[in-house]
């Protein structure tokens, strides 16, 4: 098996992933959940199945009316209660943290909804009788079924009535339909790029509002590149990292800022931008990327998919194979041996 074409299939069909994910989701019931008891969601998921978690919690941002918190570990805060909806997201079913803090919330709330392709987390919840959202592993690895999970979510609070004034159904339609749109255009630019930095460390910069972007893209030059990047977003790399810019001069020279514009960064925050930039040209090149689309969703998307394809395209310049990764492999291995 060519697996580079394995991965380049998996990238390009992210936008048709997009839509069968949306249609999946009718197998979602709102009437599982209380919507007028939940007062607080808590995600767990890690790695690649915790991506899908951070993009909600953004795209969700200025529309939920209730805390979206995030879980990435092995402990369970103390608030999570009866009023809180936990969502287990684990792509194998397998992840350690995610199983561990299952375990613990079930003491703590009834209200468990899982999202999975299959392993222990669905036999926990097919034995405990939990609304679950299943969904084909055809993608082959976490990272590159990132559609399915922000998907089910999104929609899951969405038919909770959580999330009033925004359609996702429309949204995430529409996200589709721009990236098959610009999907040449997209490759194209991502090659550019990894091209102008190869070699170079990146130091990924965005608006706050756009982590889940700037984090992806962190994690596809680790996993499909095999380099090593840093992130750090507005306003508040402006209260510290800025001031970094200097040492060590020999690591500053062989590095490059890539900072992602939207029409949805806050007005603050590209002044803050334009400001920072007189700073970091001082020492090193910029590179902007701007992303396409109507709405802040669709943009969000659209990043996620770009810096996918530079992540490839890197991993051919430095003629590593995008799709192992084997020092996961090797954790995972070293973590289920018997002490």
């Amino acid at each position: 098996m060519n697996l580079n074409l394995t991965v380049i299939n998996l990238i390009k069909t992210f936008p048709e992933q997009l839509k069968e994910a949306l249609d999946l989701t009718k197998q979602i019931n709102a009437t599982d959940f209380p919507k007028d008891q939940i007062h607080h969601v808590a995600i767990s998921g890690m790695g690649g199945s915790g991506i899908g978690a951070h993009l909600v919690k953004s795209i969700l941002e200025d529309y939920c009316k209730i805390p979206i918190t995030l879980i990435q570990g092995y402990n369970l805060p103390l608030w999570v209660n009866e009023k809180t909806l936990f969502i287990a997201c684990s792509y194998s079913g397998n992840t350690e943290e995610t199983l561990t803090v299952l375990e613990i919330a079930k003491k703590q709330t009834d209200h468990i909804f899982s999202v999975t392709t299959g392993g222990k987390l669905k036999a926990i919840s097919d034995k405990e009788n939990f609304p679950q959202f299943n969904f084909s592993g055809k993608a082959e690895c976490p990272r590159a079924g990132l559609a399915y999970p922000s998907v089910a979510i999104l929609m899951l609070l969405q038919k909770l009535g959580l999330c009033p004034g925004i359609d996702i159904k429309e949204e995430i339609g529409h996200s589709s339909k721009l990236l098959m749109e610009f999907q040449e255009e997209i490759q194209i630019e991502a090659k550019t790029l990894a091209k102008n930095i190869h070699s170079f460390y990146a130091l990924l910069y965005a608006d706050q509002k756009f982590y889940p972007a700037v984090l992806r893209f962190q994690q596809q030059l680790a996993e499909n590149s095999k380099q090593l990047s840093h992130t750090h977003v507005f306003p508040e790399l402006n209260h510290n990292e800025i001031v970094g810019w200097r040492f060590p001069e020999d690591h500053i020279s062989r590095s490059k800022a890539i900072l992602l514009r939207s029409d949805f960064d806050h007005p603050q925050n590209q002044k803050r931008m334009e400001a920072s930039k007189s700073i970091i040209l001082q020492h090193a090149e910029i590179i902007e990327l701007k992303a396409k689309g109507k709405s802040f969703t669709q943009q969000l998307y659209y990043f996620i998919h770009l810096v996918d394809w530079i992540s490839f395209y890197l991993a051919e310049e430095n003629q590593v194979d995008p799709f192992p990764v084997e020092n996961i492999d090797y954790l995972k291995n070293k973590l289920a041996e018997k002490s």
